[in-house]
């Protein structure tokens, strides 16, 4: 008897011009080894944009079993991605949707969920949803809470240096340290009290140049304003793709980001790291790596930021056997899709294998 074809439908905010979530997309690609170019439109209007397209796949994927693959990212427990994640199942005839180091808002963070109104029901009410692993305790209590038990896996994107080789970019001899400040639709940070802690540490421990990393269109404006104020030689990269921003990260000595993924990025490639915390999504990261909250948030001073700088090595070296334990874990969860994907397990074992499954 023939086996059965499988086949995954991606769900993400990819190829919209940010850098965290083209590395999701890119890092599953490669740890599945999958083109993942069946990637769900997000809303109903999208699907009738993409309509062609939506049904030139449906055809592709006639005769296989069906799964949703829901990446990374902050998504659990907000209603659009209950929503999203609802239209993907239907409108591709998935048996289910496997989430994997997904994140959810703090029910204490005003500011995320201001934007992105919470609806855990809607997430109760989805059928066939396995969480796999989610990226950081706070997420996990949330969860707990709205959904039942689950277990911590970290970010998906700690894989990337595992699945794609990382060739780092810069002067051997020279220091480099990396900023990235940005969130939507702005930074939250004071970029001059920024610029004056990254030149007093650069002054302190001989750093030859500053990059100002742009991670997302709208924080062009961030990192140009930072490299004008900078004292210290400096140069703006602005993402365009993931391998080489990845090559750019590798290449720091240093890096000070208040865009998540540039802090996952960094501490996957064993780069001292500070991350600036401007919602809970980045304590919640951090938490799963350190223990505790990120040590800068916005409001801080210089010398915080500084002291911050001075320690990243320590905490880097702290956070190592973390960082490992969690890549054990997310390849274990790669393990079990490529294992569906070759037909070595079953559509019901992949979906109805703990911690949450529905």
């Amino acid at each position: 008897m023939k086996p059965t074809r499988r086949s995954l439908v991606y769900l993400g905010w990819q190829s919209n011009g940010n850098f965290g979530d083209d590395l999701l997309h890119e890092t599953w690609r490669a740890a599945l080894d999958d083109p993942l170019d069946v990637e769900a439109p997000l809303t109903t209007r999208a699907y009738l944009r993409a309509l062609p397209r939506v049904a030139r796949e449906r055809f592709r994927l006639v005769g296989s079993e069906r799964i949703v693959l829901l990446g990374g990212g902050t998504t659990i427990g907000y209603q659009a991605w209950a929503e999203h994640a609802r239209l993907a199942v239907r409108n591709y005839g998935a048996a289910g949707v496997v989430g994997v180091g997904l994140g959810a808002a703090a029910r204490t963070d005003a500011y995320a969920l201001s934007r992105h109104p919470q609806q855990w029901s809607a997430w109760q009410e989805l059928d066939g949803m396995r969480l796999a692993g989610v990226r950081g305790p706070i997420t996990a209590d949330e969860v707990t809470e709205h959904l039942g038990p689950t277990t911590v896996c970290g970010d998906p994107a700690l894989l990337y240096p595992l699945v794609r080789s990382v060739e780092p970019t810069g002067t051997p001899g020279r220091r480099r340290i990396g900023v990235a400040l940005g969130s939507d639709p702005q930074t939250r940070f004071d970029v001059e009290t920024v610029a004056a802690a990254v030149d007093e540490h650069a002054l302190a421990t001989g750093t030859h140049e500053v990059v100002a990393f742009a991670l997302s269109r709208p924080d062009r404006a961030a990192a140009r304003a930072l490299s004008e104020r900078l004292v210290t030689p400096s140069t703006v990269h602005e993402y365009t793709d993931v391998a080489t921003t990845m090559s750019v990260l590798a290449g720091c000595d240093l890096v000070v980001s208040e865009r998540l993924h540039g802090v996952v990025a960094a501490l996957a490639l064993d780069v001292p790291t500070v991350p600036l915390s401007y919602a809970s999504k980045c304590d919640d990261f951090w938490s799963s790596v350190t223990g505790g909250p990120a040590p800068v948030s916005v409001g801080h001073s210089v010398d915080a930021l500084v002291r911050a700088m001075l320690g990243a090595d320590a905490v880097r070296a702290g956070a190592t056997g973390t960082v490992f334990a969690l890549q054990e874990r997310l390849e274990g969860i790669r393990r079990e899709l490529v294992d569906w994907l070759r037909g070595g397990r079953s559509t019901a074992a992949l979906l109805h294998t703990g911690p949450v499954s529905s």
